[in-house]
Formats: C-alpha cells, structure tokens, sequence
C-alpha cells in the first residue's frame, strides 16, 4: 500500500508540475512583455522638448515601441543561452546601475559637487572593485592606457561611485523609473551580449571562405595581387603610367592618371609614405607597395621644400579676453613630393569575411526576433507639459485620445 501511495503522490506531482509549467508560472522571462505604463514611466525620464515631441509624433512611438520588442525579444534568446548567468553579464549590469543610479542623481542635483577627499576616500577602500572594473572597460583594445590615463579613469570612476552611492541613499534607485531605466537597460545588455555570442558562433569556415572567394574573385587577395603584378610588369614593357592609371585605379585619382597631387609626411599611409620619400625625382617603384588600402605602383614626379599651411585663424574677437597672444615662430620648410600612382584595391578582400559574419548574425537575430515573442502596448500615453486644451491651435493631448480610444 506505501508503495502505492508514493507512486500515487509522484504521479501527482509531476501532474502538478506540467499543469504549473504549462501555464507559463516557471522560467517566465520579465522581457516577455512591455507595459504601456513603463513606456509612460521612462518618458516621464524626458526633458519638456522631448515629452512634447514625443507626444505628438505617433510614429517615433511606435518605433520606439518596435526598438524596444526587437531587445526584448533578443534578451530572451540571451537567457535561453544562459547569457544572464555569465560573470560578464553580471560585471557589466552592476556598472551600467551604476552609471544610470549616478546619472539620475546628477540630473536632480546639478549643483552638487564631490569633493575630492570623497572620492580619494571610495576609491581606497574599493581597489579590488576599480581593478576589475577597469579591466572589463578595457578589454579588446589593441594598447593598454598610460598609468595617467589610468589614474584619470579611476578618479572618474570614484566620482561616480560615490554619486550612485548617494542615489540609493536618496531611494532613487526603489522609484519607479529606475526601475524601468534598469530593465531596458538590463535588455539591451543581454541583446548586445547575445549579439557577441552569435559572431563568434558563426565566424566563416575555410570552406566557406573558399566558396565565397571562388563566386567573389574581387576578395582574392591573391589574385588582386597577382592583377597589380601584371600591370607593373605592363609598366615595365613601357606602356603609359597615366594610361594604366586612368584604366584600372579604383580611387578618385582614376581620370588624373593617378595623380596625388603634392603632400608632405603624415598625409598618407605610413607604408606608402616610406616607399614613395625614399625614391627619387622621375622613379618609378620597380615592385609592388603593399599598404592597407591595396597595392600600389609609384612614380614620383617632383620634390620640393614648401612651407606647410598655416593653422586656421581664431574668429575676430575670439580671444578677446585673454590679451594678446604669443607671436608665431615661423614654421621651418618640409619636404614634399608630388607623385603618381597605379592602384588595386584590396577592400573588398579586408572586409568579405567581416560581411559574411554580418549576414549570418542578421538572420539569426531576426530568427530570434520571430522565435522569442514579446507583448507590447499599441501605444502609450505621454504627458505633453505645458497642454492647454483651450488654447486656439493646440495639440490635442495624446493621454486624452487614448482614454477616448479605450471608451470606444
């Protein structure tokens, strides 16, 4: 009979929990739907210019509405990936709170100011949350910042640490449109975030780049190669620099057979600099220059000593107030060359890959954005301040409308 009685009780339970699950009471994601009244709450957030533009502009709500649903939607996709459990999801909310806590405190108090010893204060005694902080901000740049700029940040960091400290203390961050503030931005982090996850999921395979070049030989980086190697070797046999030029060039200078004009160093690619200032008058370069922008044929045509362009001078009066200025030493002579060249764009090659990344992510968000379903409002009310509804050619209310809308 017990044992009856268990295979009972179990048999119940999982009925329980089916009809529970079924009913949509577990794992119920917050960004499944979007309240009129967050939207109403987050213009409130608006200065009187906005609320009244909004207000009165149907289709900027609504595609604000739209905004909203696509990262939802795609905060739903981040947490079916377990995105929201992540140490980097975690890391980054807690310091957009507390940008956004800081922010909302200096709106309402402009006039105060931290003082110094205060933010000397926080950031000593929170150097483990600095250095992790300034990690995060800091990750995928090619060149770690100077112990200055460093230091900068950090006293940055320590302003509005203590001005987020000062907003819970106020109970800013309990209110209403924080709270709102919070979940969209808690959305569009989990949006991102998901968006990140898909361009590493789907970086392009060696088969797939094989097929795209062999469709695409205009992204052959080898055979663009192999195309300005067959235009020097032409050059060689003695056909015309400024007839090459003006055929195949794939910049402005096509039609001015390949004219650069005159320039100095620090105007042009480094690569293409060093070669074309180490070569002289009438030279013309006898392998191909490789810069970032494609191969190149150089031929430089004249040099000089110029004296450089002088800076744009201060409107009348600009500097009235700070008596007159220093007088400007004479800038010294520079060298400059005046030069041609043939060109082959390797563009296309640079960036075929990043496209193909593109693509993909596209269709899996929008995918996502069709898979994960998001309730919104056809529309909601703003508060337009300053509404007269007397007042000869006033625009009507938009809260009105609604609320004759929902009467009908």
């Amino acid at each position: 009979m017990k044992s009856i009685s268990k295979a009972i009780l179990s048999i119940s339970l999982i009925a329980i929990f089916a009809s529970i699950q079924s009913c949509g009471f577990i794992f119920k994601s917050e960004f499944a739907k979007l309240e009129s009244a967050e939207l109403s709450t987050l213009a409130e957030s608006l200065n009187d210019s906005q609320k009244r533009m909004l207000g009165q502009n149907d289709g900027q709500r609504k595609q604000l509405i739209q905004t909203f649903k696509q990262a939802f939607a795609l905060a739903q996709a981040a947490e079916a990936e377990g995105i929201h459990k992540t140490e980097k999801f975690k890391n980054r909310f807690a310091l957009s709170t507390e940008q956004m806590l800081a922010t909302e405190y200096t709106k309402r108090n402009p006039e105060v100011t931290i003082s110094q010893e205060e933010v000397n204060g926080y950031c000593d005694t929170h150097k483990a949350q600095f250095e992790q902080d300034y990690k995060m901000v800091s990750e995928g740049r090619k060149e770690q910042g100077s112990d200055e700029q460093k230091e900068q940040l950090k006293q940055q960091w320590g302003e509005l640490m203590v001005r987020a400290q000062r907003a819970r203390q106020a109970n800013l961050d309990k209110e209403a449109i924080s709270k709102v503030q919070l979940k969209i931005s808690k959305a569009n982090l989990l949006a991102n975030l998901y968006t990140e996850s898909l361009e590493d999921k789907l970086k392009p395979s060696d088969a797939d780049k094989a097929k795209y070049l062999a469709e695409h030989p205009e992204a052959d980086i080898e055979k663009l190669k192999a195309n300005a190697q067959t235009l020097l070797d032409r050059l060689k046999k003695g056909e015309s620099f400024e007839k090459l030029a003006d055929e195949f060039n794939d910049d402005g200078t096509r039609g001015r057979g390949g004219d650069l004009d005159w320039f100095s160093k620090g105007k042009m690619d480094p690569d293409f600099e060093k070669a074309a200032f180490s070569m002289e008058k009438g030279q013309v370069s006898t392998e191909l220059i490789k810069t970032s922008f494609g191969f190149h044929i150089v031929r430089v045509d004249d040099k000089r000593k110029a004296i450089p362009a002088p800076a744009p001078t201060p409107a009348a009066g600009a500097d009235a107030n700070k008596g007159a200025a220093a007088p400007t030493p004479k800038p010294e002579p520079v060298d400059e060359i005046k030069a041609r060249h043939i060109y082959v764009s390797t563009t296309e090659a640079q960036s075929f890959e990043r496209k193909m990344i593109d693509e993909k992510v596209k269709r899996a968000l929008e995918d996502a954005s069709l898979k994960y379903k998001v309730e919104v409002p056809a529309d909601f009310p703003v508060k337009i301040p300053g509404f007269d509804p007397n007042r000869s050619g006033a625009v009507p209310n938009l809260n009105k409308q609604m609320d004759s809308k929902e009467k009908k």
